[in-house]
């Protein structure tokens, strides 16, 4: 376990946009239902996240001063450098879990966490344009969560005031989401071999960018169930609906799978595909039970990732984490 937090992988971040996502959900269930145990449930969560993105945080700034080596390599990684985006993104839904203890503390770390995803962003696509050795064949999902993250901005943003800034992220996040799905696909369709088991995991976030930015998108439009859901919004949430559906389907194929660090990039798109069926309740009342049904298998889904990972960790295994 030692070994592990004093030089974790870059793709350890993922664990906190999963927890973070999933306090958000309960959040959003506690202010649907008003039951108090529902927050004391997201505090809990928010806690954990806070608590994961604190030690791996403290473990990349000591890798960074006694292995620079590793960093540099995984960064020059055509897949894993993308994980750098998760950094920045865990930081801003850090700051909207934030947002329910403290509006200060949470402006703060969603205005250090968008800068810092600016950064990111422009160093990954700076990256992705000049380097020679850059083939079809790497593209894969892992590569929306740079670009698709600048919609996860506006989920702080709007509640902070920060409207402009947060038009501002939320149209880059959708026309690469755009530019990058078609990129992915074309890999996927027409390009041998598949995917590495390792990487098959991350088809999941496939799910992420409709369903984040539906919820971004009805904060920003300020929509709230006392009129009708707009065209746009409409699309984007049957968008998710579709890779929810194609994803069950992956599921016999998923689950002869060995445990690898990829399988969290369930967490976060299971999580915001359950908050987006939250909000999409407001419109459509029915889907609220739905939306309770996502909300059981996220919490089962990211916990059951949370205590698999600590028992990995445990056991050493030099496979699950590369």
């Amino acid at each position: 376990m030692r070994t592990f937090l004093a030089s974790p992988p870059v793709s350890a971040f993922a664990m906190v946009m999963g927890l973070s996502g999933l306090s958000l959900i309960w959040f959003k269930f506690a202010a649907i239902v008003a039951y108090p145990e529902a927050i004391m449930v997201a505090n809990i969560f928010g806690l954990l996240a806070t608590l994961v993105f604190l030690i791996l945080s403290l473990g990349l700034l000591r890798k960074q001063w006694v292995s620079p080596e590793k960093l540099i390599e995984e960064w020059n990684h055509p897949v894993k450098s993308a994980f750098f985006g998760a950094i920045s993104v865990g930081v801003c839904l850090l700051a909207a879990v934030i947002y329910h203890y403290s509006v200060t503390l949470a402006e703060y770390v969603w205005l250090s966490g968008a800068a810092l995803h600016l950064v990111a962003m422009l160093a990954v696509l700076n990256a992705w344009v000049h380097r020679e050795n850059l083939q079809a064949a790497h593209a894969c999902p892992v590569w929306f969560i740079p670009a698709v993250g600048n919609v996860v901005i506006p989920l702080g943003g709007v509640r902070l005031g920060y409207i402009e800034l947060s038009w501002f992220f939320y149209g880059i996040g959708l026309i690469f989401w755009v530019v990058l799905l078609s990129l992915v696909m074309y890999r996927l369709m027409f390009v041998q071999p598949e995917l590495p088991d390792r990487l098959k995991p991350t088809m999941a976030i496939f799910l992420a960018p409709p369903t984040v930015a539906f919820s971004s998108w009805i904060a920003l439009t300020g929509q709230d169930g006392s009129a009708p859901l707009d065209g746009f919004g409409h699309i984007l949430i049957a968008i998710g609906l579709f890779f929810a559906l194609f994803l069950l389907l992956q599921f016999k194929r998923f689950a002869k799978l060995p445990f690898f660090m990829s399988w969290w990039a369930y967490s976060f798109p299971s999580a915001s595909f359950t908050i987006a069926l939250f909000n999409y309740s407001y419109f459509s009342p029915h889907f609220i039970y739905v939306a309770y049904m996502a909300m059981v298998f996220s919490t089962v889904l990211i916990m059951g990732l949370f205590f698999r990972t600590l028992m990995a960790i445990h056991m050493k295994d030099p496979h699950w984490v590369d």
